[in-house]
């Protein structure tokens, strides 16, 4: 008949094992995490007398909220985004834009697939780094997108113009007088006719995303 251990006795092992882990360069964090998971989700860190506010920093040397934090990633993001926060800060945003890039735990570096591992946490920052900096342009552009369109009534101003350049348009075809002036005004219309079905896509994303996370409309 097998012994069933007394919570006590499991708790140990638990944290036995998760300060074994911790000699593990390459993955003490992930372990301890799931270490820590386990104990906290079974109830058994109550065998000390402790609440887990008290137990995380007598036990863990860690506060709650940091346990918490560690946890809710883990939790959240995988195993790799701990392995990965072990070399480099990274943020929700940025981990998202490199999850395609990671595979087992290995992530892509200019073609190439490279151990999540300290021996190879220069480059790794360096890719992370570029990345941020990568989101940090597009939220720019998209900020500066928002005040142009919020600054005052753009449509009208737009339309403004749109309209201008029709008239143009419309007397440059009463104008020309050679065949070669009709087809280079024939290309410039087929160029912008291009131009606008590419428009067209880009709006047709925009309002497929727009529907997915049900997004307010913009008034």
């Amino acid at each position: 008949m097998e012994t069933i251990p007394h919570p006590a006795v499991t708790l140990g092992m638990m944290l036995g094992r998760g300060q074994a882990f911790g000699l593990l360069a390459n993955h003490s964090l992930v372990a301890q995490a799931e270490c820590l998971l386990k104990i906290r989700e079974s109830g058994v860190y109550k065998t000390t007398g402790h609440t887990w506010e008290q137990f995380c920093p007598e036990f863990v040397g860690m506060s709650r909220q940091a346990v918490e934090a560690l946890l809710a990633n883990l939790q959240e993001f995988g195993a790799n985004y701990v392995r990965l926060s072990e070399i480099v800060r990274i943020s929700p945003d940025t981990w998202r834009r490199l999850e395609p890039k990671i595979s087992g735990e290995q992530i892509e570096i200019e073609g190439e697939m490279v151990d999540i591992a300290p021996e190879n946490a220069a480059r790794i920052r360096q890719a992370v780094v570029s990345m941020r900096s990568q989101l940090q342009d597009t939220q720019k552009q998209k900020e500066k997108l928002d005040a142009r369109m919020s600054a005052g009534p753009w449509m009208t101003n737009l339309k403004g113009r749109i309209d201008d350049n029709l008239q143009d348009l419309h007397h440059l075809a009463e104008c020309v007088r050679t065949l070669e002036q009709v087809t280079l005004l024939r290309g410039l219309l087929q160029t912008f006719g291009r131009q606008l079905q590419l428009v067209s896509k880009e709006l047709d994303d925009t309002e497929r995303v727009i529907r997915e996370n049900d997004y307010p409309a913009r008034t």
